[in-house]
């Protein structure tokens, strides 16, 4: 028998691959105990815990935009931006939970798309809204349209399908239904910009070429709105027909009421800064148009969690 312990070549060339391996493998099972993916569970918690935050940042911002005058604060330059990605952010975060990625990412192009489009041919022409052009203080542009713009289509249009869903109630099997709820969004998505346009256009964030009758607001612009919205709707509705609402996870009626709430909270917003701007018409048309739309929708016997998608 060879008792002889002098390393050989071989035999070193063998301790070094098995030692090589074993590191290696070491190295493998930190390193994924130290990167491992956050267990599903965890992840919907968090992301439920996200949407409702962001719903609540965009509140506070709000409302502290509303009660300006009264707190005599100044108002940061961004705070109407940032505003507007949080409840961006917050109908997206809502609608991939219970719409899933397929029918928001649908939802997402189309309402950006079609809101473009549309807005980039009334600042070149005034066809679509009246003639009008935007502040720079927006952010970057796409064809005259600050980016800001199209992606606003989609909350904006997100949260009155969602109000319209519950007043109509029940899933649209057909296309005379579909048509119907269609309108009915297009007036709720109109109704916000009813509210609140004479108060962007106050503040110089886009400026109307010609003032109209409405505060200052051509009544052709709110015609251009229910248009876009309408198609909007139409083509979302039309695109996801045939396809099965996947969401990621079960929605509890407060979940399912949240774009109801935040609708209802701008609206409260615009009651109450109209009222302490000394505005008190404006205030009463945004109660019983935004208010009442979503009041309506809450003491809806319609109050099933089915969201926005279109059809069972």
């Amino acid at each position: 028998m060879n008792t002889d312990s002098t390393p050989t070549p071989d035999r070193c060339a063998y301790t070094c691959q098995v030692s090589s391996v074993n590191y290696k493998e070491t190295f493998r099972r930190n390193v994924s105990t130290i990167v491992r993916p956050m267990p599903q569970d965890s992840l919907k918690v968090f992301w439920r815990f996200a949407v409702y935050a962001l719903l609540g940042i965009y509140c506070a911002s709000i409302f502290f935009f509303a009660l300006k005058p009264l707190l005599g604060w100044p108002i940061p330059p961004l705070l109407g931006p940032v505003s507007t990605m949080l409840v961006w952010a917050f109908a997206v975060g809502h609608a991939l939970w219970t719409l899933g990625w397929r029918r928001t990412l649908a939802f997402l192009g189309i309402a950006f798309g079609v809101g473009l489009t549309l807005e980039a041919i009334g600042v070149a022409t005034g066809w679509v809204y009246g003639g009008y052009h935007y502040s720079p203080r927006l952010g970057p542009m796409l064809f005259r349209v600050p980016v800001l713009i199209p992606l606003s289509w989609f909350m904006v249009i997100y949260l009155a399908a969602a109000i319209t869903e519950r007043l109509l109630g029940g899933q649209l099997k057909t296309w005379g239904r579909t048509l119907w709820s269609c309108l009915i969004g297009a007036i709720v998505a109109t109704a916000w910009d009813v509210v609140g346009d004479p108060q962007m256009a106050r503040t110089g964030l886009w400026v109307w070429e010609q003032p109209g009758e409405f505060y200052g607001v051509p009544v052709h612009n709110f015609a251009g709105w229910l248009a876009t919205s309408f198609l909007v709707l139409l083509l979302y509705r039309a695109a996801t027909w045939n396809w099965r609402p996947q969401p990621w996870g079960p929605s509890s009626p407060l979940f399912a009421a949240l774009p109801l709430l935040a609708y209802g909270a701008l609206a409260l917003s615009f009651v109450l800064g109209y009222s302490a701007q000394g505005d008190g018409a404006l205030a009463v048309i945004a109660f019983f148009t935004m208010g009442a739309f979503t009041l309506i929708a809450l003491a809806s016997p319609h109050s099933s969690p089915d969201p926005p998608d279109g059809r069972g």
